[in-house]
């Protein structure tokens, strides 16, 4: 990423505190918007009769099969934060309205991965939160360097959200992983 040059070089009375500021305004600005996006989740999740664990775990499934990686029953279960038989229950109702399979470990004949079904427009919809016209066209407006830019940060963030309160997660590594790439 290169630096825009028609921004104003940081000055040397701006303080720590304004930093702060700055960065407290953008998560409240984000906060709303989550209030926002949970809001229209709700009438996704109403409409596709599914809850909020099974949206959670269809994204995260999904999102682990683009990055090419694989997810057992513990691991998700962990990440949803629910109980082993909460979790069987929830991959028992995802399975008979096939949006998963559970196939055998190719590294562990006695474990399962969960695989994501190719979702139907309705499914995907409703897990990538019902992407609206309206939602694009503010989108398509950002420049090719601040979609990246909004990309990147958003992805860094979710990623430090997900080692939150997670059991062995690393929050030391989120935030090193976060202060070196805004230092980019």
């Amino acid at each position: 990423m290169t630096t825009d040059s028609t921004r104003p070089a940081p000055h040397y009375w701006y303080s720590a505190e304004t930093d702060r500021e700055r960065a407290i305004e953008v998560l409240e600005h984000l906060r709303a918007y989550g209030a926002a996006d949970s809001a229209m989740q709700r009438r996704s999740e109403k409409a596709m009769r599914m809850n909020e664990n099974d949206i959670s775990a269809l994204r995260y499934l999904l999102r682990a099969s683009e990055q090419g990686t694989t997810v057992g029953p513990r691991e998700l279960a962990e990440y949803l934060g629910i109980q082993s038989s909460s979790i069987t229950v929830l991959l028992d109702r995802l399975e008979k309205a096939g949006h998963i399979r559970r196939v055998p470990s190719p590294f562990d004949r006695r474990a399962l991965i969960i695989v994501p079904t190719v979702p139907t427009d309705q499914l995907q919809r409703a897990i990538l939160g019902d992407v609206r016209e309206e939602l694009v066209e503010v989108a398509s407006n950002l420049t090719p360097e601040d979609a990246e830019t909004v990309v990147d940060f958003i992805d860094r963030l979710r990623d430090a959200v997900d080692q939150i309160d997670t059991p062995g997660g690393d929050t030391a590594t989120a935030t090193k992983t976060s202060t070196k790439a805004a230092s980019h």
